[in-house]
């Protein structure tokens, strides 16, 4: 008698199952966005959008909270920022356009990407009283907090020797 393996049930058959999709999604995850592809012209035509989660630090200073967030290849004119009492709301979008003439067809290529992050404070802050300005890729927020909590001095310093 010959065994065949798709007439038994093997417990393994799940586990590679679970892989394969495991290994899938991986695998579109590190593909990622492209921002200009090459397609041969008549091939089919897509608008990628993708966002993305910035990188920031918060510092409290005390009676404010300054928060810089890191948001590369944006215009000023493309963040919306928004304040609440103890949230921060940031989207940046990007927009790229790409043209391409090769044998008499034109190729117009868009890409459209951005960031987008929401960033709970520890303290409630005074909404309407936030500024913000925008430097070479850095947005810097500086948002005044509502009852500051004034650090206790704890014990004397003693100079060592």
């Amino acid at each position: 008698m010959v065994w065949r393996r798709d007439r038994y049930w093997d417990p393994f058959d799940i586990m590679r199952e679970i892989q394969e999709e495991i290994d899938a999604i991986f695998r579109d995850f590190m593909r990622g966005p492209r921002l200009w592809s090459y397609r041969e012209p008549g091939e089919r035509f897509e608008v990628s959008e993708t966002w993305r989660e910035p990188f920031a630090d918060i510092f409290d200073r005390g009676d404010r909270f300054v928060i810089t967030v890191e948001l590369p290849g944006v215009r000023k004119e493309d963040i919306k920022l928004r304040v609440t009492e103890d949230t921060v709301y940031i989207e940046a979008q990007m927009r790229r356009e790409k043209e391409l003439e090769r044998e008499g067809a034109i190729r117009i290529e868009r890409y459209y990407s951005g960031y987008r992050r929401v960033i709970r404070l520890p303290e409630e802050v005074i909404p309407e009283k936030a500024k913000a300005r925008y430097n070479n890729g850095v947005l810097e927020i500086e948002i005044p907090k509502k009852n500051p909590i004034k650090p206790e001095k704890e014990g004397f310093e003693v100079k060592i020797e």
